[in-house]
């Protein structure tokens, strides 16, 4: 990996991490307004249960962070991540075209922008770490 390719890389890392951080408190701490900028008349009245994917995303976070301090040793957590963030793009245009979400539509669309793109910056670091 060149320099340039290392710092690329960990940038692509801390915005991941911030990304993750930011959507991770959002779900630890206020789940309920979430739910309520969706919209969707069939998100749940009692949003409290989802509070705990808001504690894994914040420990991704941290790993995230980590991970961006020598970026060039951290080709599993780079690979899962990426596998992850084109899984939650993919998830979410499913639920969009089949008819399983009926909120806002830009609710769904700015994660999924969000998550395409950190998808395709992922496998470029990757790319750069085999």
């Amino acid at each position: 990996m060149t320099q340039s390719d290392v710092k690329s890389s960990a940038t692509i890392l801390y915005i991941a991490a911030i990304i993750d951080l930011i959507y991770g408190l959002l779900f630890l701490f206020v789940p309920e307004w979430m739910f309520s900028l969706s919209q969707d008349p069939g998100a749940p009245a009692s949003a409290g249960w989802v509070r705990w994917s808001g504690g894994l995303l914040i420990g991704v976070s941290v790993a995230g962070f980590l991970a961006a301090a020598k970026p060039e040793t951290q080709r599993p957590f780079v690979v899962g991540l990426m596998v992850a963030t084109a899984l939650i793009a993919l998830s979410l245009l499913y639920s969009l075209f089949v008819g399983g979400y009926a909120g806002a539509q830009w609710f769904l669309w700015v994660p999924i922008v969000i998550n395409a793109c950190l998808a395709i910056a992922l496998a470029w670091v990757a790319s750069k770490l085999a």
